[in-house]
């Protein structure tokens, strides 16, 4: 029988903040970056809650920007950023969450819209082996300032999430996904169990129209994994 595959999306449901600000800040405090550049951040964040961002723009804009950058510097500085700034906002649900998957059998893996360079090292963190997320391109040890297409984001999850489970011979209709955000609807009906977590105003309302079992992380004392309860 195929197997399932267990989908975490990364801000606001691994982690408690939105990694893109939080990178926005650091480069603020260690690289250097204008204010301009923070403040044009937060302008994106706002399009991206109310499901507005049209991310392939934005990503084209922000990836020139390391063109010419060594990658060994560049992956470096992002794997620096992930310690100080993304691992300690990891939610304590997640852990026993992904055990909990591992030991039912299904293959775990993060899918994020951020790059590679940020996840992959957040992945390796948590113990999970995989990750989908938006590829920087690097030719010759440089970066080129240039991205994969389509971005892992809205309907390029679902393009991400299809050829990781035929490469694996998972059953994506079988799978299950969690995510905080409305832009997640695409890889969301498609998969046979979509788990909303702290999910926002939109993504909320319409998981109470569709039934989806929902939950939020880091509220202490909070049972916050009872819906979460049966592990298809």
């Amino acid at each position: 029988m195929p197997r399932a595959a267990a989908f975490f999306d990364v801000d606001q449901t691994v982690i408690r903040g939105n990694s893109a600000s939080l990178y926005a800040r650091y480069l603020r405090r260690h690289a250097g970056a204008r204010l301009r550049d923070l403040l044009l951040t937060a302008y994106y964040y706002g399009l991206y809650k109310v499901n507005r961002l049209d991310l392939e723009v934005v990503m084209a804009r922000s990836v020139r920007s390391l063109e010419g950058r060594a990658e060994a510097e560049y992956r470096a500085f992002c794997e620096r950023f992930d310690a100080e700034a993304v691992v300690p906002l990891v939610y304590p649900e997640v852990a026993p969450l992904v055990a909990r998957h591992r030991a039912a059998g299904h293959v775990v893996a993060l899918i994020s819209a951020s790059i590679n360079f940020v996840v992959d090292p957040l992945a390796r963190h948590l113990g999970i082996e995989h990750a989908c997320s938006t590829e920087i391109e690097t030719v010759a040890g440089r970066l080129t300032g240039t991205y994969r297409r389509p971005a892992c984001f809205a309907a390029g999850k679902v393009h991400y999430a299809e050829a990781f489970c035929a490469a694996r011979g998972l059953d994506l209709g079988e799978s299950v996904f969690y995510t905080d955000s409305a832009t997640d609807l695409p890889l969301l009906e498609r998969v046979g169990h979509p788990r909303p977590v702290n999910p926002d105003f939109l993504l909320r309302r319409e998981a109470a129209r569709r039934g989806w079992p929902q939950a939020r992380f880091g509220l202490a004392g909070a049972p916050a994994l009872a819906a979460f309860t049966v592990i298809p």
